[in-house]
């Protein structure tokens, strides 16, 4: 991929970006690949996971803007941002693919060791029901550790930075870590105010002194959270793509090449 995009070139308007997803979705299913055996090649199942999640997330988004929720389309977009990050993980040594790929994989069943605790626990199971619980939890070799589930799957309690300040062997030549950390500032630090809820995410909520409180708000965003869910969509699905296809050592697309714009480029 090539470098920034100058300003005028950026388009991050709703219908580009329809356009721009309809048109990778396109080329992405136009193209009929096939994940193979899961036992030796266990990213082509994560890439197809990440593949169709990406997608949805994004026709989500898109549909909460035509709706008028542009702030929660924003916040949204924040888990397209973190599935570009997972697979730049996990395609940045080839070497580790495979076992990165499995840790991803394995973790689903990892994390139900905290629901099985809780079942277990509860009083309300008859001795036969509890005994099918365990028997559920042995076949499908679920950890007796309950506190699994809040431990990140890759080890690494700050994957999202280090990951995206991290070099990856697909990166265009003129990619540098001040542009990523520009990019994770907008589609994960500030979509997070957004998620969680905190202050700066609730500004389009804010009412004025004595104003009755309307659960429908009548005030127009401050900032343009449309155009900016809009130009994370442009910027990560291909990113999304990219590191799925070069995972399962599949040619780039063409329309991948495309310029990318840079977060300080919105107005």
């Amino acid at each position: 991929m090539e470098g920034s995009a100058p300003h005028e070139e950026c388009d991050f308007s709703l219908a580009a970006t329809i356009s721009r997803v309809e048109g990778l979705e396109k080329s992405v299913n136009d193209r009929w690949i096939c994940t193979r055996r899961p036992d030796i090649y266990p990213f082509d199942t994560v890439a197809g996971e990440m593949l169709a999640k990406a997608f949805s997330i994004c026709r989500a988004a898109i549909t909460l803007i035509q709706r008028d929720y542009p702030d929660e389309a924003f916040g949204l977009c924040r888990s397209l941002y973190e599935c570009s990050i997972y697979l730049r993980h996990i395609t940045r040594d080839s070497e580790n693919r495979n076992e990165l790929s499995r840790n991803f994989l394995e973790f689903g069943v990892a994390s139900k060791a905290f629901w099985f605790d809780l079942l277990e626990k509860s009083s309300t199971l008859t001795e036969e029901q509890r005994g099918d619980v365990i028997r559920y939890k042995d076949e499908n070799k679920i950890p007796d550790d309950s506190k699994i589930m809040f431990r990140p799957w890759s080890g690494d309690q700050n994957l999202i930075r280090s990951a995206s300040k991290s070099p990856h062997p697909i990166d265009p030549e003129d990619s540098s870590e001040v542009d990523r950390d520009k990019q994770r500032a907008v589609a994960y630090t500030d979509t997070s105010c957004y998620v969680h809820c905190t202050q700066p995410g609730l500004n389009t909520f804010s009412h004025e002194w004595k104003e009755a409180i309307h659960t429908k708000h009548p005030y127009a965003p401050s900032v343009n959270t449309a155009q900016k869910a809009c130009m994370v969509i442009q910027v990560h699905l291909p990113e999304v793509i990219k590191y799925c296809f070069y995972g399962m050592q599949v040619e780039s697309l063409d329309d991948l090449k495309s310029k990318k714009p840079l977060p300080h480029q919105l107005s």
